[in-house]
């Protein structure tokens, strides 16, 4: 079935989207690199609500589904407080739990209907979980993209304020 690799697929980046984020500190997740409007975790959160939110919500399969995070991580939000451990952990708790949900109800026969929709992004209509599940893994791969381009901004930040550090040590 071709859900089923795509599946994979979505696992796979929020994998990589995780392990990626291992050797950062709460408040690196929390930085706003300069040049962005966003942040790390700002992004994990927005692919886990985005993804539900279009396979549930925007098809009308499930409208009266509530995310997490109510207007914290949807389309057009921006990080106005910084997530706290215990939010990080309850949102890559939910990365997790809505993809197998999903899962579960696409072999439950949940989204023999759906209502077709185009997102504002790509603008190609979904009219099937199968088309629902490649936007999404192409959504949550430019989000895992962008991430990892603010990491290399925060890591290059650090050792560059490092570097200027240590010659001013030299200097004295």
């Amino acid at each position: 079935m071709q859900t089923d690799i795509t599946l994979a697929y979505l696992r796979k980046t929020r994998q990589l989207f995780l392990g990626m984020m291992d050797d950062l500190s709460l408040g690196q997740l929390n930085q706003i690199p300069e040049g962005f409007n966003n942040n790390i975790i700002w992004n994990l959160g927005h692919i886990a609500v985005s993804t539900p939110g279009l396979c549930y919500i925007r098809s009308q399969v499930k409208p009266e589904t509530e995310l997490p995070f109510p207007g914290r991580f949807g389309k057009g939000s921006r990080p106005e407080v910084e997530a706290t451990a215990e939010e990080v952990e309850e949102i890559k708790k939910f990365l997790v739990s809505s993809l197998d949900q999903i899962e579960t109800d696409i072999h439950a026969g949940v989204f023999t209907e759906l209502f077709p929709f185009a997102t504002d992004t790509y603008q190609i209509p979904m009219d099937s979980i199968e088309n629902t599940l490649n936007c999404c893994l192409a959504h949550e791969n430019l989000h895992l993209g962008i991430a990892k381009a603010q990491k290399a901004v925060i890591l290059n930040a650090g050792k560059v304020k490092k570097e200027q550090s240590e010659s001013k040590i030299s200097l004295n």
